[in-house]
């Protein structure tokens, strides 16, 4: 039976104090219609100017409308359909032609006056952006309808059309209301009619799981249940993450159902940089989450509703109050722990323990992976610090020296260095089983880079670990084995059950030999393919929903088909990289190497910072003996990008080939002091040592 959704102005019958916190929150003003009093911006024919381009932002009658560069470059009227979030930015979504809804990238900063708002911003304030670039507000990037409408409306059904590159985009709340977290009504409003006798399983309870008590002679109070076990994860987590989390959608959103894990929908995207710092703090915008589940919060069995008003979303307390309430104020709110004058911004709690990023020009987010300030460690792993973000003027090395101070003068050793600011390969490994699980399969990620016998025991192990994150990362790390290896060590895992982690096993397994299998193997490996194939054409509308499915395809040597996938990704977005250095690997293989080679200096050109497109083009030269032109290439690569141990490698090997030996092993010494090198690296760098004695 089809799922009834009713509205929020249903529930409000009921839930008449919920309904009336919600009221005004950032999930109420999530999206709305483009008419006042939603529209905070300045539409009083107002012009605004960025790198000589300039938009005009006006009315007519109760329409508001916007002059502004289309894809072409040139100046076009658009009427602003919705509105997008309201504090302490507000966005636009300018109407397109089939269904297509873009966000403006001139938005409007409702701050107040004092505070530098009230006034109209590009969201790249330093950069031109022009109708050619990936950047500009017509792009790929900022269609609303692939990027952004699911997290912003309640039951939004995407409903793309592959055929004419269209959609029908619907929704049944245009803005987050009760049922995009709680789940359609109607059997829920049919139980309450009933009687309302026991609990309803029919819609989704997000209470926060247990009590926390503060016991005598403790100074944090504990949850009564205990702190999280392996593989437990409450409904809470799992709907909140659902949106508030950098990841990727597996298919269609449906409402969670009771006792299911985040992966069951989702991929989460692991802490690896560029996305997280090397240490793991947040470094682009990651939406809570993953920062989050580093934390000793999670572990201990904190939710997001311990701190925040689940309907208001506002803190629980103000300032430290929403801290101490597990945390004993007359311990940790005072000078002797924190170091700072009370009421100071350095006495707040969050300030030391959650610093702000900016993103957007003004919308400061908070680290929420609630960890100790290490200033001593900023210089070695190239990690920001909480110290120095506060005290601009100053060094890491004077905080470091403070912080040191601190710990010694109350009798308190350095504590451990965090597992993802180690770059011993023995080091890492160790801290596999001692950290959170998102910590744990990033560790594995990094791993794989450089793998060894002793690592591939390690993600071996984890194949069948109570935490899906471990087991979908130790399935991803079995890329660095041969296919058929590869099929042999996932036979035993056909049955996964979370879907994340079904995607991965089917990914890894792509273009296996089904003759070496027995019927009932065969009969699963291809129910995970198809899974794998339905979740991939859910993004069909994204040039990089056009590239998975020509990996699909490449996988299985078909090779016409994925030359197809990857010329619609390029139609679909002209400079994606991934897509043309795909395309031109596609036409080398089917002897197109001319077309190949200038596919590859084509793009080169296009996007001169693009470390893969020097490299690709190296590569290609190689091929064609231009090893001269290939050095050149191989070498921008490398500098273009130095925290890619495969370059660097590459490059180093290509300076060997050229009789340049002695700048192979500086390069190669260099990559040892940066990188975990693999057995092939070390006996390469132990081959340059020999011959340059």
């Amino acid at each position: 039976m089809q799922a009834q959704w009713l509205g929020s102005e249903q529930c409000k019958t009921c839930h008449e104090v919920e309904y009336q916190q919600w009221q005004g929150s950032h999930h109420d003003w999530a999206m709305r219609p483009a008419r006042a009093p939603f529209v905070l911006g300045d539409f009083s024919d107002i012009t605004f100017e960025h790198f000589g381009d300039k938009s005009r932002f006006y009315r007519k009658g109760e329409d508001y409308f916007v002059d502004t560069q289309n894809a072409q470059g040139k100046l076009q009227s658009f009427n602003v359909a919705y509105t997008f979030g309201f504090y302490p930015l507000q966005q636009y979504l300018l109407q397109m032609p089939k269904g297509h809804l873009q966000a403006l990238t001139i938005a409007w900063d409702s701050r107040p006056a004092t505070e530098g708002g009230q006034r109209w911003f590009h969201l790249y304030p330093n950069e031109k952006i022009g109708a050619d670039d990936p950047l500009h507000w017509t792009g790929a990037y900022f269609n609303w309808n692939s990027r952004c409408a699911e997290c912003h409306s309640t039951n939004l059904q995407r409903n793309y059309q592959p055929e004419t590159h269209s959609y029908q985009t619907q929704w049944s709340e245009v803005n987050v209301a009760c049922e995009a977290c709680h789940g359609p009504g109607g059997a829920h409003l049919k139980w309450a009619k009933a009687g309302a006798n026991g609990a309803d399983k029919k819609i989704s309870r997000l209470h926060a799981n247990g009590r926390w008590v503060l016991k005598a002679g403790e100074f944090i109070a504990k949850r009564e249940q205990g702190p999280r076990v392996q593989g437990e994860q409450s409904n809470q987590i799992s709907v909140c993450g659902s949106c508030h989390s950098r990841r990727r959608l597996l298919g269609e959103k449906r409402p969670h159902d009771a006792g299911e894990t985040f992966q069951a929908q989702h991929a989460l995207q692991s802490l690896m940089e560029p996305l997280y710092h090397r240490d793991g703090q947040i470094q682009d915008e990651v939406f809570v989450l993953g920062s989050f589940m580093q934390s000793k919060m999670y572990q201990h069995g904190v939710e997001c509703s311990n701190c925040h008003e689940p309907h208001s979303l506002a803190l629980k307390a103000p300032g430290n109050a929403v801290c101490s309430q597990c945390h004993v104020p007359a311990v940790y709110d005072q000078p002797k722990h924190h170091h700072h004058p009370v009421d100071s911004r350095g006495a707040q709690c969050v300030n030391c323990h959650m610093p702000e990023t900016n993103y957007m020009v003004v919308d400061p987010r908070r680290d929420h992976s609630l960890r100790i300030p290490r200033p001593d460690l900023s210089d070695e792993s190239g990690s920001p610090n909480a110290c120095v973000q506060c005290h601009q003027d100053r060094s890491n090395e004077w905080a470091s020296k403070h912080f040191k101070n601190w710990l010694r003068d109350a009798g308190k050793p350095l504590p451990k260095k965090t597992a993802l600011a180690e770059t011993e390969p023995g080091k890492l490994l160790s801290r596999v089983s001692q950290e959170p699980p998102v910590v744990a399969a990033t560790i594995l990620e990094r791993l794989a880079q450089a793998p060894s016998h002793q690592s591939l025991l390690v993600a071996q192990s984890r194949l069948h670990h109570a935490e899906p994150m471990l087991r979908e990362a130790a399935v991803n790390f079995l890329a660095v084995l041969p296919l058929p290896q590869r099929v042999q060590e996932l036979l035993a895992s056909l049955d996964e059950p979370v879907m994340a982690v079904r995607l991965a096993i089917a990914r890894q397994t792509l273009g296996a030999d089904l003759s070496t299998l027995d019927s009932e193997q065969s009969r699963a490996l291809k129910g995970l393919w198809q899974d794998y194939w339905q979740s991939l054409l859910f993004h069909q509308d994204t040039a990089a929903g056009q590239l998975n499915l020509g990996l699909y395809h490449l996988a299985f040597a078909q090779l016409d088909l994925a030359e197809a996938r990857y010329r619609k990704a390029i139609t679909m977005e002209p400079m994606h990289l991934g897509a043309h250095l795909n395309l031109a690997d596609v036409l080398r293989q089917r002897g197109k190497t001319q077309e190949s080679l200038r596919l590859l200096r084509k793009i080169s050109r296009a996007l001169p910072q693009s470390a893969a497109a020097q490299h690709a083009l190296g590569l290609a030269l190689v091929r064609h003996k231009d090893y001269e032109s290939a050095l050149q290439a191989l070498k921008e690569a490398a500098k273009l990008e130095p925290s890619n141990r495969r370059y660097g490698y590459v490059y180093a090997v290509a300076l060997h080939s050229s009789n340049r030996s002695r700048e192979a092993l500086l390069q190669m010494r260099s990559m040892a002091k940066q990188f975990l090198l693999d057995a092939q690296g070390q006996q390469f760098l132990r081959q340059l040592e020999q011959l340059n004695r």
